[in-house]
């Protein structure tokens, strides 16, 4: 086990706790013990930490997938019920997700959909997926062109995090999982961005560094405290969308060449800049936040959205309606997110207009 105590997240669909551990031969040792597995997991996964997993894999029907986009959806989850009904599956099984987000997605929608919902079980392998989606019960899967157009709430009986799968995640996927962090600690108050900054400083920017784990944890505790409130998202949970909606826009118009943790970064920049141009957020705090992404998350790419682009892109977002998007934003007296209808007029064409043409995040490789 870890020295971070777990977390407990209460959920209408049954409670269950998050275990942080600091080996990974630990964590699986519950599963080596448990009946009735089957289990999915990332092929670049499996071939990193084979004999690490080989005595899991020995003892249990295992699949693995391609953690792409084009997995991720109706055809995705499909196979895996085909291949699932192949190995007996029954209303006792439990799916074991080893992977990131796209893993966690494709199982959880298909554990809610067979049988009418069995329990799932997520060794999430990600630090996105550590840090904010492995909690929630949020599934989503992609169709045509457009990303998470179809979805269903489905909690996890247990999860388990072992930060050592991070020492194999490329820079940009580490920067990705950053993105998220850093969209949690603008949430609840101020002192949580405070802290972020703080412990970068004193890891000398190294994203890896000794602090990491408590960030993470401290990450669940936020959406833990939001989800708690709002599990099905009627209400307050939709600030945890805070730099989605623009961000799914750029994860999509890229073709996904920008991960969806950097989308989100690039999407709190941009909407803190619409805050700004409204009112609801001072130029310090915006400035603060956006040399935070240039000096920590930034990455070479070779896709800028345009004006036009981006402003379509988000008519497709679950959030928007026939005249208006409901877009989050900061706001800095009060601190906190704020849930603000935005109409689809000439001021917003303008503000994100005039946003593109500041100093990016992001840069030309």
């Amino acid at each position: 086990m870890s020295s971070l105590a777990p977390l407990t997240i209460r959920s209408s669909m049954g409670d269950y706790h998050v275990r942080f551990w600091d080996d990974l031969d630990a964590a699986l040792e519950p599963l080596l013990e448990a009946k009735g597995l089957l289990v999915v997991l990332d092929r670049k996964v499996e071939a990193l930490y084979r004999p690490r997993l080989v005595t899991l894999l020995s003892r249990t029907p295992f699949l693995m997938l391609d953690a792409d986009e084009n997995s991720k959806t109706l055809d995705g989850v499909a196979a895996l019920a085909s291949w699932m009904q192949e190995r007996g599956a029954n209303k006792k099984t439990r799916l074991v997700a080893i992977g990131g987000g796209i893993i966690q997605d494709i199982c959880a929608f298909t554990a809610h959909v067979w049988y009418r919902g069995i329990d799932w079980i997520f060794v999430p392998t990600t630090l996105l997926s550590m840090s904010d989606s492995c909690i929630g019960a949020k599934s989503s899967i992609n169709h045509g062109r457009a990303k998470n157009q179809l979805g269903a709430f489905h909690s996890p009986r247990e999860v388990h995090i072992v930060p050592e799968f991070l020492r194999t995640l490329e820079d940009r996927d580490i920067k990705s999982g950053y993105g998220e962090i850093l969209k949690l600690a603008l949430t609840e108050k101020l002192a949580d961005f405070d802290h972020l900054e703080s412990a970068l400083a004193r890891a000398s920017g190294d994203l890896l560094g000794p602090e990491l784990p408590a960030l993470i944890r401290r990450s669940l505790e936020t959406k833990k405290a939001v989800i708690e409130k709002d599990e099905l998202e009627t209400d307050r949970r939709r600030i945890l969308n805070f730099g989605h909606t623009f961000g799914h826009a750029i994860e999509s118009l890229s073709e996904y060449e920008i991960p969806h943790g950097l989308a989100v970064a690039w999407g709190v920049d941009l909407v803190n800049w619409i805050a700004h141009r409204k009112g609801l957020v001072g130029r310090p705090l915006r400035d603060r936040v956006h040399r935070f992404i240039r000096e920590h998350l930034s990455v070479p790419i070779t896709y800028f959205p345009k004006a036009d682009e981006l402003l379509r892109g988000i008519r497709k977002d679950k959030k928007a309606e026939a005249d208006r998007v409901n877009l989050i934003l900061l706001g800095d007296a009060p601190f906190g997110l704020k849930i603000v209808p935005q109409a689809y007029d000439k001021d917003l064409a303008s503000w994100v207009a005039e946003y593109l043409t500041q100093d990016q995040p992001f840069t030309s490789p």
